[in-house]
């Protein structure tokens, strides 16, 4: 994710705003806030499939179209829809639409950067940051990210200033990921009580590629395992069980882990978790001996790695 060219569009500065557009772009509201406050969210990337938007997500979403009427957010993909690794696949990350090259939608960008990153009144750095426990953002060709403190320059956008990669380079939108607890509202920002442990969230087993769904917080680090790739000569269906190996899926859930699984039972790949591949799921958890729920669990996965060919 981290970039290697230097930046020719402006991150902050620069911009060709007049006096009257700067002074029109409010400040997001600042609630008031004591002393005590969280360590910079650590670096946890997604493993896990919960498409949509949790607590705290949504919350920052409408916190920032309250303050911008003339914005927008979006952001829940189905998960593995781009092939990556994203935030928004387990409900921690927005996409909050603005272009830099609007004059009016660069100030309000420029704003939430301010207001995120500033240093408060005891001197705690990247304070409103830490409360809502943003992780990172991407914005304009460059990346901010907890781990650092500092921007970096994103994937050589800087030198691909075509407005045909303005979505791709992140200068039509600002992505912002959130740590689990500031996802799940669990930061002072949300909650006005200061949560000063880490959590992790869910891990993914040696065995497969996805965690299961978040269940608790976790204080310590996941294991680190190495991705699970196909052997060779492995067919399409056992190649997308094993890629997307893990990932829960419930009735009605759409996604690329849905496809996996229609590819192995050799049905209509529709990726739409629907009442034919439902269906497909309770015969054939029955015949292994395996809880006829309808979800795409933990041990079907392991189960479905075995059985296909």
């Amino acid at each position: 994710m981290l970039a290697t060219a230097a930046c020719v569009l402006p991150l902050l500065a620069g911009l060709s705003l007049a006096p009257a557009a700067r002074a029109a772009v409010p400040m997001p509201h600042q609630p008031y806030f004591g002393k005590p406050i969280e360590p910079m969210a650590a670096y946890v990337g997604q493993v896990s499939c919960h498409p949509g938007y949790l607590p705290g997500t949504l919350g920052l979403g409408r916190f920032l179209t309250a303050t911008y009427p003339n914005t927008s957010f979006g952001g829940a993909y189905n998960c593995g829809t781009d092939g990556t690794q994203s935030e928004h696949y387990d409900g921690r990350a927005i996409d909050w639409m603005n272009s830099v090259r609007n004059p009016t939608q660069a100030a309000q960008a420029a704003a939430v950067i301010k207001y995120l990153l500033a240093t408060d009144r005891y001197g705690n750095k990247f304070a409103n940051a830490r409360r809502m426990g943003v992780m990172y953002l991407i914005w304009n060709n460059k990346i901010w990210g907890s781990w650092s403190g500092q921007w970096q320059d994103y994937n050589n956008c800087a030198r691909t200033p075509s407005p045909s990669l303005d979505s791709a380079c992140h200068r039509n939108h600002m992505h912002i990921s959130l740590s689990w607890a500031g996802a799940l509202g669990r930061t002072s920002f949300w909650s006005r009580r200061v949560y000063p442990a880490q959590d992790y969230g869910p891990c993914r087993q040696a065995d497969l590629n996805w965690a299961a769904d978040y269940a608790v917080p976790r204080t310590v680090p996941c294991p680190r395992y190495n991705r699970l790739g196909p052997p060779a000569g492995a067919s399409k269906a056992k190649t997308w069980v094993i890629a997307y190996s893990g990932a829960v899926m419930f009735p009605g859930m759409t996604g690329e882990p849905v496809k996996a699984v229609q590819l192995a039972f050799n049905k209509p790949v529709t990726g739409h978790l629907d009442a034919a591949t439902d269906g497909a799921v309770n015969r054939y958890k029955k015949s292994h001996g395996l809880p006829t729920n309808g979800v795409v669990d933990t041990a079907m996965w392991r189960m479905l790695l075995r059985t296909t060919r």
